[in-house]
């Protein structure tokens, strides 16, 4: 059996990069499958199996693309947020074909947004023709059942950043720290200079209470889109001795660097996750009804102190209750792990 991997992939997202290698290292396990082939923008990534092979969207003619379709058994989508309201041209094509030459067509672990009952016709036919449709959260669960009339398979399973745990086991520590010293920040690169002078004033107050080092922490790197394109407008707001600015390449190097801090204030979802599977107390800014409070209201985990809206003040004293009282989510993310498992399991059961 070979398998195709498809989704956000090759764009220098700490998410997508991070789910993928789980997903290729779970699939490579497989003997069944004989090889994995990828799909991505840019072809960065390291080599560790000759049953993978990764292809660069610019790098690959219409020809080359089919005949890798036709060499697969099974296409899939993994992970990532799909807007409904957007007509998924490529994917429906893609589909099509699949369908033409008896092929299997899975999204596994994917968040689904604007779904609109008066579009679903045209342009959520791709979903309802899934031989799986396997979502990460029960939001876009209940929608599908509800609005997209599915499907042969619909099932609600954890993030694919949770598939693999063992991936993180070296990086998890022991929280020691009595005071907020070292607080990442992931902002998102299209935010302005207004959003960039309010969070740079707002994070003031813990490098005038506990002379903390604001660390800048882009969970997107790319070339055109790189968080820190923000983060360089909010460090303007800060004493120049109280942040870093960081980058990475490997988005090991992004879970690495996050493992040490004390806080985690984030836009961008898998960096709230990834907080909560290292064991740091994070914040989500995001507003109501978003993949981010969706999340965190899933974890049970204070999400009464856990949740900002845009350019809503931070209140010191709620922080620092958060600091005292986060637990890790241990019973959350064990389960989210599991059903991950067994949201890609049922790839080989799809028919």
């Amino acid at each position: 059996m070979n398998i195709l991997l498809m989704g956000y992939y090759g764009f220098h997202d700490v998410g997508n990069d991070l789910f993928l290698r789980q997903l290729i290292d779970y699939f490579v396990q497989k003997q069944d499958i004989k090889k994995i082939f990828v799909f991505c923008q840019e072809d960065y990534y390291e080599r560790t199996t000759d049953k993978v092979r990764f292809f660069a969207a610019n790098k690959l003619s219409k020809l080359k693309r089919l005949a890798i379709i036709l060499q697969s058994h099974c296409l899939m989508w993994g992970g990532g947020t799909l807007n409904i309201g957007d007509k998924p041209t490529n994917l429906l094509r893609l589909q099509s074909i699949s369908k033409w030459t008896n092929k299997r067509f899975c999204f596994l672990g994917v968040g689904l947004e604007a779904i609109n009952s008066d579009e679903k016709e045209n342009k959520s036919q791709v979903f309802q023709n899934a031989d799986l449709l396997y979502l990460r959260d029960k939001q876009s669960y209940e929608s599908a059942l509800q609005k997209l009339n599915p499907i042969k398979a619909c099932c609600l399973g954890g993030d694919l950043e949770f598939l693999d745990l063992n991936y993180y086991q070296s990086y998890i520590k022991e929280r020691k720290s009595t005071e907020i010293k070292n607080i990442s920040f992931s902002g998102k690169f299209w935010w302005g200079e207004g959003r960039g002078e309010f969070y740079g004033q707002q994070l003031m107050q813990f490098v005038e209470k506990y002379n903390s080092t604001i660390h800048l922490l882009p969970a997107h790197v790319g070339e055109e889109r790189n968080d820190n394109k923000f983060h360089h407008l909010l460090k303007k707001y800060l004493p120049e001795s109280n942040y870093k600015l960081h980058s990475w390449e490997k988005p090991i190097e992004f879970v690495e660097i996050l493992s040490g801090m004390d806080l985690h204030f984030g836009n961008r979802l898998h960096s709230v996750i990834l907080a909560d599977i290292l064991g740091i107390p994070s914040v989500g800014i995001s507003g109501p009804n978003t993949k981010i409070h969706h999340y965190i209201d899933k974890t049970e985990m204070l999400p009464e102190l856990r949740l900002l809206d845009f350019m809503e003040p931070i209140e010191l004293h709620n922080i620092e209750k958060l600091f005292r009282e986060y637990q890790r989510p241990n019973d959350f993310i064990l389960n989210e792990s599991k059903t991950a498992k067994e949201g890609v399991e049922l790839v080989f059961k799809a028919n």
